[in-house]
């Protein structure tokens, strides 16, 4: 079985950690109910940031790409003319990336936005600094001066580019096809957006506005969220030359910490928004499968919606095993609800789950 899924169910207290243009908590409407929702781009971004800002494995997504990597070719070779070094930084980038910069790509934004790992950029500088940055290819009609190539075909030595993949819209080949896919959190329930009104108390006694000098109004929301996070082992073994590395498994075993645990962040200083997970399993899969929650959740007999959250998770697997048991092998359950025997997985901790993953990964 390729796949490994990971269902998470979290509890997420009165917050706003990923917004819309308004500033209004993400929402959807699901099952002809409202929804709280934050979004799979906010949480992998997340997730990513945490993992390489622990791991060291870093990566660079953004629209001066070229500008960055003329930056760091000056640093390496101080003595190349300015100019030169901006324009052979962009001719390697524009051959990635349409519209990679304007005549000033050290200081202008392009509005293209891109992902390359720090190897690959120190790679493109190097090529840049030492001056050897095209190559011939033979043609019918002569030969044809042609861009290095720094970026291999879709392979990358980044953890995070292998896992959520990349798109280069002038080189598809290069393309990086995502090996973890990761679902919005969507609330289980039906949601609330309220509101906040706050104020900026002046302390200074003399200020012409005493007490209170800013006025706002604020949007948060609360629930149990649920989300799904899966991984194709294959593509991730194709994707990342670092699977052999002597520090893979320390590698994943953050990646896999870091998806367990990072949500979006605004706000969080203001709300203090982050409980540990109810619930975390991870099923072996042949065909990727989630649960949808369809069917808004109902608060318990004694209020809340976690421990029912986790109920239905346990009815919607059940359902599942009983259509096609042969879709699932190894299952393992980590949390901190009180019904989890009923999800009827192996129970351990969440490191303990965090290791058999990457067992699986390395098999």
């Amino acid at each position: 079985m390729k796949n490994l899924t990971l269902h998470i169910i979290n509890t997420v207290p009165w917050s706003n950690l990923n917004r819309d243009d308004t500033g209004t908590p993400k929402r959807a409407v699901i099952g002809g109910v409202l929804r709280g929702m934050l979004s799979s781009q906010a949480i992998k971004r997340a997730a990513r940031t945490d993992y390489e800002i622990r791991s060291l494995d870093r990566s660079v997504r953004s629209t001066r790409l070229a500008g960055i990597v003329a930056e760091r070719a000056r640093e390496i070779n101080p003595g190349r003319e300015a100019k030169t070094t901006e324009a052979e930084a962009k001719k390697l980038i524009s051959a990635l990336v349409k519209n990679a910069g304007g005549d000033d790509v050290a200081g202008k934004e392009s509005g293209t936005s891109s992902w390359l790992s720090m190897e690959e950029i120190e790679t493109a500088a190097a090529a840049v600094a030492s001056g050897i940055t095209t190559v011939s290819k033979g043609e019918s009609k002569g030969e044809k001066e042609v861009p290095i190539v720094f970026v291999e075909n879709g392979v990358t030595g980044s953890l995070s580019i292998a896992a959520f993949g990349r798109m280069f819209a002038a080189a598809p080949h290069a393309n990086t096809v995502a090996a973890i896919a990761v679902s919005p959190a969507i609330s289980v329930h039906k949601a609330v957006i309220e509101t906040d009104y706050f104020s900026t108390v002046d302390d200074d006694p003399k200020a012409v506005h005493a007490g209170a000098s800013f006025l706002g109004v604020a949007s948060y929301t609360s629930g149990v969220f649920y989300r799904s996070v899966t991984i194709d082992r294959d593509q991730l073994k194709r994707n990342w030359t670092g699977i052999s590395a002597d520090n893979a498994r320390e590698q994943l075993a953050l990646m896999i910490e870091s998806l367990i645990y990072k949500l979006p962040s605004g706000k969080k200083n203001a709300t203090a928004p982050y409980v540990a997970p109810l619930a975390v399993l991870a099923e072996e899969q042949s065909h990727r499968l989630a649960y949808d929650f369809e069917t808004p959740v109902l608060p318990g007999p004694d209020g809340g919606y976690g421990d029912q959250a986790v109920k239905r998770l346990a009815e919607q697997r059940a359902a599942a095993l009983a259509f096609d048991g042969g879709n699932f092998g190894m299952s393992l359950v980590a949390g901190t609800a009180s019904g989890l025997g009923s999800l009827h997985a192996a129970s351990t901790s969440v490191e303990g789950l965090g290791s058999q993953i990457v067992d699986w990964i390395l098999a």
